[in-house]
């Protein structure tokens, strides 16, 4: 069995407005970087304000609106962990209300179905107090407690809680080599920001005892031809702990019509009856008339050169 690699959270349509941003970057500096990316997080974070609650028999489903205006629907659930960001205490589905801000953690690695809005069942959810000082953080961190994208260092000291996922009291070696959930009110200016955290929640691992979840069975991915592997070995750098590899080169190796779009700051691919239009910058792509979601956003590297995210091959190669 092969868990879809690609997240889909949503939008309108391919080209949506999704916030660009462009990467040049020489050879060197990629293989300088490629060598310090690590996996900072098994989790994708989805921010915006609830716009509608509905109770069905077991769940609770809240849309949730970002600031593109992408919609996506979250299943809450009895496993969903449901936090106040201030005081970083549990909520219950019942304590969600129209207009509170939101952010919501699902595992990067879960099978969507592609459809719109999506329907997404997050492993974390957390209500912004926007009356009290409160900020959360999802992540690994290292032996230094520092967060592995460099983003936030912790000083954990006697005023800071430990908990598990289940609720009971820690200590600071039982944080080791766990994604971390990290309650805090104030930052210092340094680079990069340091805290004293309020409280820190150890998840257990994604897996299927870690999330209770029954693993869905997914079509296995056709092998991938070994031209197609030799040119991923000879090209390719590293993203954020994800592969970067040639659109071009691997498309039209699997079969597909490739043609640039220069309007739209990206490609368009062609096989028969299906078809994919990728634009540079942005992780959201159009797959016939539905929606993919890439783990790094498509780059432009040499001034002529499209590399995406190696997930896209799970579609590209099931498609053979």
């Amino acid at each position: 069995m092969k868990k879809i690699g690609a997240v889909a959270l949503t939008a309108l349509l391919a080209g949506s407005a999704w916030a660009p941003f462009a990467v040049q970057a020489n050879e060197e500096v990629i293989q300088m970087e490629s060598e310090e990316v690590k996996d900072s997080t098994d989790f994708v974070r989805a921010t915006g304000v609830i716009t509608n609650i509905e109770n069905t028999d077991n769940d609770v489903m809240v849309t949730v609106e970002n600031e593109e205006g992408l919609i996506t629907i979250f299943r809450i659930q009895d496993k969903t962990l449901l936090f106040n960001s201030a005081t970083t205490e549990e909520i219950q589905p019942a304590d969600l209300k129209k207009n509170l801000k939101v952010e919501a953690y699902y595992d990067k690695n879960k099978p969507m179905i592609l459809i719109y809005p999506a329907q997404i069942t997050p492993e974390l959810f957390f209500v912004m107090d926007e009356q009290k000082p409160g900020s959360v953080k999802v992540g690994k961190f290292d032996d230094d407690f520092l967060s592995l994208d460099k983003e936030l260092k912790l000083n954990i000291g006697e005023e800071t809680t430990l908990l598990n996922q289940q609720g009971e009291k820690i200590g600071m070696a039982d944080l080791k080599d766990k994604e971390l959930v990290v309650f805090y009110s104030i930052t210092t200016k340094s680079l990069p920001p340091q805290t004293p955290p309020t409280k820190i929640i150890a998840l257990d691992p994604l897996t299927e005892e870690g999330t209770g979840e029954e693993v869905e069975e997914t079509p296995e991915t056709s092998e991938m031809p070994a031209s197609v592997l030799e040119i991923i070995e000879n090209d390719h750098y590293m993203k954020d702990g994800v592969k970067m590899i040639p659109l071009r080169k691997v498309a039209e190796e699997l079969g597909y019509f490739v043609l640039s779009q220069p309007k739209t700051n990206g490609a368009l691919l062609t096989k028969g009856n299906v078809s994919f239009t990728i634009t540079r910058g942005e992780k959201m792509y159009g797959y016939n008339k539905s929606l993919q979601q890439f783990s790094v956003a498509p780059e432009l590297i040499g001034g002529n050169k499209t590399y995406v995210s190696e997930d896209i091959l799970e579609v590209l190669n099931n498609l053979q």
